[in-house]
């Protein structure tokens, strides 16, 4: 069989060619420390590593999250820890307002130093993240919570909760709603918490209600049902402002008036006894309470004079009730708390758990892409042998021809 030279060298290029290029493909897996450089290399573990690519990043972005949220979660325990320490202290001062040895004077020095508290809790429930986000008006974190009120404070967020993703399944809540956790405090089963002075000698009863028609008059204000020297007349008075809503009118059991969405009600459940007595007095006060609207009142009771016997009965029935409103305080903060607390330990076990998957997503990428670089050094000395010898063979069969056995 005759081989032409042409053959010969197309064939010996052709060959010499494709062992360069294996040369070289091997040299760049080892620069790149990867046997897959292209899909074409291995098309099933290429689909397989980018499978597991985006799982890793997903991954990596829960890490992230969980890192955001932790740190969020922080800083609203931080500040949930601070109110409680200015409710132990507000609490103390409560008792101690309880002196019975106390002047006017002392009773006004403890209402300042609550004044103080007040302020305080006001600038905890209006902190941020650290990032100018409020912590505790829902989803409108642009939003300060709390405004500052004559009555105590109002709330101007909204009922959001604000959650982050921090694994495949789970969401995990950032903060509670402001009025959650320093609103909330139930005084009444019922809309209204109506009660009669302790120094009442009739037997009237006094209720209140919601107007449905003019709700959108309700100012979440105290109010106090006063009256006569006869027990024949009374008048309604807007405690937190001053402001008589309802002048001097004469009663008549059952007696209802209107003000400012609420509907009042006066009768005398047991007649013929009195129905009122002389200067009896009843006070109505929203259902629900937030504890800067408490401590308004009880800084308001301190500063009245408690001179006579119907004034220190008002003071004691005013402490009591405030007593127990911080306690209901202290107790949604406590709970918020613990929401907080079980949430950064939930994160531990999820980072635990990432932890895991990274390391598993990372070892299987390994395995499916990485290069191994003795079986690679290996081969790479043995191409170049290979295209060494292909080369010399190449030089030889090239010289068998007549032209060089002419010569």
């Amino acid at each position: 069989m005759r081989i032409s030279t042409s053959t010969i060298y197309e064939t010996g290029g052709s060959r010499i060619s494709d062992l360069q290029v294996s040369l070289n493909k091997t040299q760049q897996q080892i620069a790149a420390g990867r046997k897959v450089l292209t899909p074409a290399d291995d098309p099933i573990a290429s689909a397989r590593a980018l499978v597991l690519s985006q799982s890793d990043s997903i991954n990596t972005q829960y890490a992230t999250n969980r890192q955001n949220a932790r740190n969020n979660l922080s800083v609203s325990e931080g500040v949930l820890g601070d109110v409680t320490t200015t409710l132990h202290n507000i609490k103390t001062l409560v008792v101690n307002a309880g002196n019975g040895t106390l002047s006017d004077l002392d009773r006004g020095y403890i209402a300042t130093e609550l004044q103080g508290n007040l302020d305080h809790l006001l600038g905890l429930a209006n902190s941020t993240d650290g990032t100018g986000n409020y912590l505790f008006s829902g989803f409108s974190t642009t939003t300060a919570p709390y405004t500052k009120t004559a009555g105590g404070a109002s709330y101007n967020g909204d009922q959001g909760q604000r959650y982050l993703q921090v694994d495949t399944s789970r969401q995990l809540p950032l903060s509670q709603p402001g009025n959650l956790i320093f609103g909330n405090i139930r005084t009444s089963n019922g809309q209204f918490n109506t009660v009669a002075n302790p120094s009442n000698v009739g037997a009237a009863v006094a209720t209140a209600a919601i107007n449905v028609p003019t709700s959108a008059n309700l100012t979440g204000d105290n109010y106090e049902v006063a009256f006569d020297n006869l027990g024949s007349s009374f008048t309604v008075t807007n405690k937190t402002t001053g402001a008589t809503v309802v002048p001097l009118t004469a009663f008549t059991s059952p007696q209802t008036v209107t003000f400012d969405g609420i509907d009042l009600t006066v009768t005398n459940p047991a007649p013929p006894a009195a129905a009122v007595g002389p200067g009896d007095k009843f006070s109505v006060q929203p259902g629900n309470q937030n504890i800067f609207e408490t401590l308004t009142d009880l800084v308001n009771i301190l500063n009245t004079p408690a001179t006579t016997d119907a004034a220190k009965k008002d003071l004691t029935a005013g402490l009591a009730q405030a007593n127990g409103n911080v306690d209901l305080s202290l107790s949604n903060v406590l709970t918020a708390r613990a929401t907080l607390g079980t949430s950064l330990a939930e994160m531990d076990t999820l980072d635990n758990e990432g932890d895991s998957k990274g390391v598993a997503y990372k070892q299987s990428l390994s395995d499916l892409l990485d290069l191994d670089y003795a079986k690679a050094i290996t081969d790479l000395n043995q191409q170049q042998t290979t295209l060494q010898a292909a080369q010399q063979s190449f030089v030889k069969t090239s010289s068998l021809s007549l032209f060089d056995y002419i010569r």
